[in-house]
């Protein structure tokens, strides 16, 4: 009767153990699933911008609402894209001094760089030194 009841105990436990287990698995797959999302909305944001640019050197209130999605992003995307603030400062700036960009073949080369490499500071920096011009 003593080893039919340590059977059953341990049955149980091994039947919670297993939910528990399958639960965090669960919760794994999700949070892989929404990271994956934020991160590909990051790069449609940044090429969504690179397209908005490329009608116009001055940014419009469209390309400040991008940079500013890019900005939240970046947040808490997992691609090391730190420059998100930074390209919505430049991208306002402009905006409010309705300055247009000088070079902007470059400012899309590098966009389009960046959406395939987002978290290379060198673009990043090369991208600020234009966006500041």
């Amino acid at each position: 009767m003593k080893n039919k009841n340590i059977k059953i105990l341990l049955l149980i436990i091994a039947t919670v153990l297993l939910t528990l287990n399958l639960f965090q698995f669960n919760n794994n797959v999700s949070h892989n699933r929404f990271m994956d999302r934020l991160d590909l909305n990051l790069t449609s944001e940044l090429d969504g911008l690179r397209v908005e640019l490329e009608r116009s050197s001055t940014p419009s209130i469209l390309a400040v609402e991008q940079a500013s999605k890019i900005a939240a992003l970046s947040t808490y995307s997992t691609l090391g894209f730190d420059y998100g603030y930074t390209l919505e400062t430049r991208i306002h700036d402009k905006y409010v001094q309705n300055e247009p960009f000088k070079e902007m073949d470059q400012i899309q080369a590098l966009l389009l760089a960046l959406l395939k490499d987002p978290a290379n500071l060198e673009l990043q920096q090369r991208l600020d030194l234009l966006l500041v011009k």
